[in-house]
């Protein structure tokens, strides 16, 4: 009954009035910790995504946005490293302060041997540029029709965008192609499973295809929204935006296809292709030509 008292707990939440006070509050209370798992996958998929631009010819000594920088600053780090000349680093609210920067530059420091190699830079000429202080700015809430046009060489995102509405992602992708410079690209990782699934294992990674988009869906994942699309849906926003796709990575998992023969599925993806269903780690790379 795990999932029954987190959607429980969620519709419960999305209720309650002073979100953003009591989220205030319980900071001031008990400073943000993440957990080492965490921190290291937020490293891991962040060199991965280098890699992805690199081999793409993207301008990684440019300027670069994070859309959806949450708490810590890793990914924005690891760009600094790799010689971003500035970085826009942005969200709907602020979470990250500088308890949260040094505790990123700490994680980001302990792996400076695995970054090295990665880089294929001296281990000691990275301490030396970590030791730098990042060239950034924080725009919260972030407003994509204030960004000026042609300001960036990079957008990227990790586990973003499955939380923004359609509507207002498509409306982000016309924008990132008015605010990216001619032959800019963008990055995104993209998390198509059920986050409630993070906390309770014993169901399936797709379950929340299960419900229907009615009251009781849109009041469980009021605090925790999730978009549902799959990874073709991002590859047809993409094409709809004008973008030039370089790379659209989504293998689908295997359990997952076991799982579909009998999972009970929502009208709207009873039709869909089990392979696209089953895809739940989508990476992108985009070039605005």
């Amino acid at each position: 009954m795990t999932w029954q008292i987190q959607m429980g707990k969620r519709l419960l939440k999305s209720v309650l009035p002073f979100q953003d006070d009591i989220r205030l509050l319980k900071r001031r209370l008990a400073p943000y910790s993440d957990t080492q798992d965490n921190g290291a996958m937020a490293l891991r998929v962040g060199l991965y995504q280098i890699r992805l631009l690199r081999a793409a010819g993207a301008n990684l000594q440019g300027d670069v946005m994070e859309l959806g920088t949450g708490w810590l600053p890793i990914l924005a780090l690891l760009f600094h490293l790799a010689g971003s000349r500035h970085l826009v680093l942005t969200d709907i609210r602020r979470l990250m302060d500088e308890r949260t920067i040094l505790r990123a530059r700490t994680l980001v420091a302990g792996h400076l041997p695995l970054i090295a190699q990665d880089f294929a830079i001296e281990e000691s000429k990275l301490r030396e540029r970590l030791d730098v202080p990042l060239s950034y700015s924080y725009h919260v809430p972030w407003v994509a029709s204030r960004q000026p046009d042609r300001s960036l060489d990079i957008i990227v995102s990790r586990t973003v965008l499955e939380h923004i509405p359609p509507d207002a992602l498509e409306d982000c992708m016309r924008q990132f192609r008015r605010i990216l410079r001619p032959g800019g690209m963008m990055c995104h990782n993209v998390d198509n499973s059920d986050h409630w699934q993070h906390q309770d294992k014993s169901i399936s990674r797709l379950n929340f295809l299960r419900y229907e988009d009615g009251l009781l869906w849109r009041l469980a994942s009021n605090s925790a929204y999730q978009n549902r699309l799959r990874h073709s849906d991002y590859v047809a926003m993409f094409d709809r935006a004008g973008w030039t796709t370089l790379l659209a990575d989504g293998p689908p998992d295997e359990q997952c296809l076991r799982e579909l023969a009998t999972l009970k599925l929502a009208e709207q993806f009873r039709n869909r292709d089990a392979r696209d269903l089953a895809v739940l780690s989508s990476n992108f790379v985009l070039r605005n030509d």
